[in-house]
């Protein structure tokens, strides 16, 4: 089962997020991070201002859940800096959500 975790913020520059995802991915292609997957971000229509980072993980090995996966890759110190560094350029404190993926439509 893969796992999804959100990140809720509010920020007033898109594209110093879109950079900082963008620095991640690009940082982190040559390592083994975990059962990550990829991250999109979403600009809330309803609220400009307010964005969500959707981070994914998939199951690598069988005896791991991808939740653990995740957890594993918060624990790390590549994660806890990129998370400072978020933090420089939000307003406030984002708010996290973590969902377990039920159903997923194929491409």
């Amino acid at each position: 089962m893969n796992f999804t975790q959100t990140i809720a913020v509010r920020c007033d520059d898109p594209q110093a997020l879109v950079q900082l995802l963008a620095d991640w991915d690009s940082a982190q292609a040559d390592s083994d991070i975990m059962g990550y997957m990829g991250t999109h971000l979403l600009a809330d229509q309803e609220d400009p201002g307010r964005y969500l980072i959707v981070a994914e993980f998939g199951v690598v090995d069988p005896d791991v859940a991808a939740a653990e996966e995740a957890q594993r890759n918060n624990d790390r110190p590549e994660t806890r800096a990129w998370a400072g560094r978020l933090r420089e350029l939000i307003d406030g404190e984002p708010t996290y959500g973590h969902y377990d993926e039920l159903y997923r439509t194929g491409f």
